[in-house]
């Protein structure tokens, strides 16, 4: 690759020289440049010559890469979020699987339209596409192919909720680095949405597995192709192989260090870590490592910072210990992280609450840490600590901030470069002892570890300025047994103070070994048992009510939470009580056509059909009786006691906040779906997903009761959440959708359109909106559909 000289500005603000794309370090400061390489969409580039500056910045590689000149310049945006753009935005949370927004470049004599560069693409370090997972797929070991087909898998949800499933039947955008899988860019469905059968018999056409699944494997893709195996079945399954595999191969090695510096500018350390030595400690199969960042600005804060990693170490050290003797379920390493992470914050928080203190006051941490269990790598973070893995094809950051700007991202309501330049966007939306845990939402991630790497827990005065994905080739020895990671941490701190130097600086190393594999024996693996499974579109939740029936469930007051394991899918906890999406019409994986099937259909309907009536019925009667019933209030909880000795009694439901016209809202991550109907208030026209935005229009008088046949038909409702019908006498109100959540249950739901729902249904779901532009009239910005689909 041959670039002229001055075509990488240094980074540092206080420099900005020139230097050779080859050079390490800038020639002036001596400061790591950033080699950042991007990918371009548009359909220009195919008459672009490589070695073409374009903007004066982007420098043309060839094959749609580019090289960014002035990495430390904050990039050029779309003006408008189109369809295709807003699947980038609502699936940063699974990066680096899938690449985000950078920026556009546009130059008139060159293209007559804007060139969308990608961030995060698959491009190795030196600046080549990485490979296509079907040229790699054959000389994979058994644990990659398992690997890289558990990720597709549990890629295809979240991806058919953004609309892109076509992504997945393109051999092109499908890449692989090390045991990533990751996608080139997106794929509009543009009107076809592509099923997960087809999927299915794609995958069974191109991709044999290696000999010693094929027996078990092939037949788990061949009921995918038939149809009677679904996301979160085969995802299951594929879990019971993992760790069958992981079971018969060779231990991986562990090696961690840890160290915590105050920086040059700084009189205390706020921050903490495990373990509380840069000598490293070496063991094999498990490990542990937490690093803590004291709130800058708030009192207390290395106070927190420690009690957070007592908390945490009395907490998960012995059940370390104990998965040496029995390896524990996915759920339940889940579920234990989140207690532990639960029962720190409850520590911090009623400390503040005993000593009165609020707002800047309260004593505040983040926390990121790392779990080893065998062959599977746990990450868990709240604040903007973060986690990062180093491997030979790149440095991947494992967490997302908890701050504005990854919110308002995440809702697509803006890009995320752009949203860091308002002066707020760096403001963290959670840390541990800022509020109860009922209102804290942990990210919880979970990855097969199928090779040698490094996993790097770092602080903000560590990782700010892109210090790591500038120097993670220098400082981070890849292959075990390279390098010490004693040394490897004092000299991260060192650079680390040289060139931030505004903070504490804590850093904990992870060196893993875990390349050397041995080929399973298939007559020892056990088929795994076709199960119906959780869905895939929340890794763990966390409910505002313990659940007394569930082994899982941690009950207690507004300190602790309630934590229920799910299947693992995305690092951010979703709610609990989103409905599940109506299937598409007209088509049944699972239905028999026999003619058993039907008359067995008929039976049932004859059967029924007086208990159909009687729901029709019994609403209305039930209706009339309420409302003559004196208000009985609800019976209080015993109250129990936490292991810390914490009183536990649930705190009171509050209050339903006041609504006003023209407010824009936005419904709570943990709260359920809310129930929308049309303009007559008797049809249910679908359920809006958390997350999503409202502005409220009006707010009307009660209706008369609906009669007993304009009772709405409700399929597949949210749990606890099943209205039959609008009861009579409530007050409705008028909303606009300005933004959908995550994902949508409802199809019939659009952004834009103008529902009703029940005043009492948004009782304490909603919270007023972040004050940034919000698209469908609700403020400034638009949401428009594109008008072409774009292939790289």
């Amino acid at each position: 690759m041959t670039v002229p000289i001055g075509s990488i500005e240094c980074s540092n603000s206080h420099c900005g020289h020139g230097n050779p794309a080859s050079a390490k370090v800038c020639a002036a400061c001596g400061a790591p440049l950033l080699h950042l390489y991007l990918y371009g969409i548009g359909s220009d580039l195919r008459s672009l010559a490589p070695g073409t500056w374009l903007a004066n910045r982007y420098y043309y590689l060839g094959d749609r890469r580019f090289l960014d000149g002035k990495p430390g310049q904050v990039p050029e945006v779309p003006g408008e979020v189109t369809r295709l753009l807003l699947s980038y935005l609502r699936l940063v949370e699974h990066r680096p699987q899938v690449p985000q927004i950078y920026g556009v470049v546009k130059q008139s004599n060159f293209s007559r339209e804007a060139i969308l560069l990608l961030e995060g693409a698959p491009i190795g370090p030196d600046g080549s596409l990485l490979p296509k997972l079907v040229d790699q797929w054959a000389k994979a070991t058994p644990l990659r192919q398992l690997n890289w087909l558990w990720q597709v898998a549990r890629l295809w949800e979240p991806l058919q909720d953004a609309g892109v499933t076509a992504t997945l039947l393109e051999p092109e955008r499908l890449r692989v680095g090390s045991g990533w899988v990751r996608l080139l860019a997106l794929k509009d469905n543009a009107g076809r949405s592509p099923s997960w059968t087809e999927w299915g018999r794609w995958w069974v056409q191109r991709m044999r597995p290696h000999p010693a699944l094929e027996s078990l494997v092939s037949p788990l893709l061949q009921q995918v192709a038939l149809g009677n195996c679904d996301p979160p079945t085969l995802v299951a399954n594929l879990e019971q192989l993992i760790t069958q595999v992981a079971a018969q191969d060779a231990p991986v090695d562990l090696a961690v260090a840890s160290l915590s510096d105050p920086g040059p500018s700084r009189s205390r350390n706020e921050d903490a870590c495990y373990p509380f030595s840069q000598d490293q400690t070496r063991g094999q199969r498990l490990g542990l490592a937490i690093v803590c960042d004291g709130l800058g600005g708030h009192e207390g804060g290395d106070v927190a910072s420690r009690w957070a990693i007592d908390q945490l170490t009395t907490e998960l050290v012995p059940f370390v210990e104990a998965a040496a003797q029995a390896p524990p379920s996915p759920e339940l390493v889940n579920a234990t992280l989140l207690r532990a992470i639960g029962l720190a914050n409850a520590v911090i928080t009623q400390r503040n609450v005993q000593e009165g203190r609020a707002e800047r006051q309260r004593m505040g941490t983040t926390v990121v840490l790392a779990l080893v269990i065998d062959r599977w790598l746990y990450i868990a973070h709240v604040g903007d600590s973060r986690a990062y893995q180093i491997t030979p094809t790149g440095c991947y950051a494992l967490t997302l901030d908890d701050d504005l700007a990854t919110r308002e991202t995440r809702l697509g309501l803006g890009f995320y470069r752009d949203l860091l330049q308002i002066s707020a966007a760096g403001a963290l939306v959670q840390a541990l002892g800022m509020g109860n845990s009922e209102q804290l939402y942990p990210s919880v991630r979970r990855m097969v570890l199928d090779e040698d790497c490094a996993i790097v827990l770092c602080s903000d005065g560590v990782s700010d300025f892109d210090l790591i994905e500038r120097s993670w080739r220098d400082q981070f020895p890849v292959h075990w047994g390279q390098g010490d990671p004693g040394q490897t941490v004092a000299q991260m701190i060192a650079l680390a103070n040289q060139h931030n130097g505004h903070d504490n600086a804590t850093i904990s190393l992870v060196q893993i070994g875990a390349t050397r594999q041995l080929l399973p024996d298939p007559a020892r693996l056990r088929r795994p048992v076709m199960v119906p499974s959780p869905p895939l579109d929340r890794e763990l939740e966390v409910s505002p009510a313990a659940n007394p029936n569930n082994p899982n469930s941690f009950q207690g007051d507004d300190l602790l939470p309630s934590v229920v394991a799910k299947m693992p899918q995305t690092e951010l906890v979703t709610p609990a009580a989103e409905p599940p999406p109506l299937p598409p019409a007209g088509r049944s994986p699972l239905a028999r056509s026999s003619w058993i099937g039907r008359w067995f259909s008929l039976l049932a309907l004859v059967i029924f059909g007086g208990g159909l009536l009687a729901l029709v019925i019994m609403p209305l009667v039930r209706q009339l009786v309420d409302a003559n019933a004196p208000n009985t209030p609800a019976p209080s909880a015993t109250p129990i006691t936490s292991p810390s000795g914490i009183n536990t009694t649930p705190s009171p439901v509050p209050s339903p906040m006041t609504l006003n016209v023209g407010e824009v809202l936005q419904i709570k991550p943990q709260a359920a779906a809310l129930g929308l109907y049309g303009p007559d208030r008797t049809t249910l026209v679908g359920w809006l997903p958390p997350n999503s935005a409202i502005q409220i229009l009006r707010i009307s008088l009660p209706i008369a009761p609906a009669t007993p046949t304009a009772t709405p038909t409700i399929a597949n409702p949210p749990t606890g959440d099943r209205p039959s019908g609008p009861p009579p006498g409530l007050t409705w109100v008028e909303l606009k959708i300005c933004t959908l959540g995550r994902s949508n249950p409802s199809s019939s739901l659009a952004s834009g359109a103008t529902l009703w729902a029940r005043q009492a249904d948004l009782g304490d779901r909603v919270v007023a909106a972040a004050p940034l532009p919000l698209p469908n009239g609700c403020q400034t910005a638009t949401i428009t559909p594109d008008a072409v689909n774009n292939p790289p």
